[in-house]
């Protein structure tokens, strides 16, 4: 298992990966990036397992790494376009904006992508049903209002949240102890798994 924390000016992050077969490589990538303006996170996850799996997936990366400053949807279109001749991949990716206080994003396939709002109420970000190879695709962005002291999940297929667990994760005081919470819960994994724990501060 792969685990990081850290805190950076404004947001506070945990994340951790797992393959399906400890030792072989992990089909998810992620990237987490945070500005003065924003803060941008990625999670793909190529289609199958294994090296085939993991090359699709850090080609969205890389472009997310390289080219962040961009908007959304052109960020989405650029990993379309690197997706192009791999086996292809799912991915979310969001925006958040810190003076607007606004969070965007993009979803293609099942990764999940979780809000919790200070109020309580549970966001979930829908995403477009299938995946990213290169063909021509429309994407929907969307924009949601996202306050100081809302957290966020972002998970691959490998992770599997009921209705209680989000909200536990959602009530946890840091992203750390909502990470430590679900490691528990997904000790036994049966396929790559990836997830993006974050909190406004």
């Amino acid at each position: 298992m792969i685990e990081e924390q850290s805190v950076h000016q404004r947001i506070d992050l945990s994340t951790f990966q797992r393959s399906k077969i400890e030792g072989q490589c992990n089909g998810d990538s992620y990237f987490t990036e945070e500005t003065e303006d924003y803060f941008v996170c990625l999670v793909a996850d190529g289609l199958g397992s294994g090296q085939a799996a993991h090359d699709a997936s850090t080609r969205a990366v890389q472009v997310v790494e390289e080219h962040h400053d961009k908007g959304v949807e052109t960020l989405m279109q650029m990993c379309n376009d690197a997706l192009s001749q791999s086996r292809g991949a799912v991915l979310t990716l969001f925006k958040v904006h810190f003076k607007e206080k606004v969070l965007e994003y993009c979803g293609i396939g099942n990764i999940r992508l979780v809000i919790g709002l200070p109020s309580g109420k549970l966001v979930h970000a829908i995403p477009k049903s299938g995946f990213l190879s290169g063909k021509p695709t429309k994407f929907d962005v969307r924009r949601i209002e996202y306050p100081e002291g809302s957290m966020f999940i972002a998970y691959s297929d490998g992770v599997d949240l009921s209705s209680p667990d989000k909200r536990n994760v959602m009530r946890a005081r840091s992203p750390k102890i909502a990470a430590s919470y679900l490691k528990q819960k997904c000790m036994e994994t049966v396929d790559d798994m990836t997830c993006v724990i974050g909190k406004l501060t």
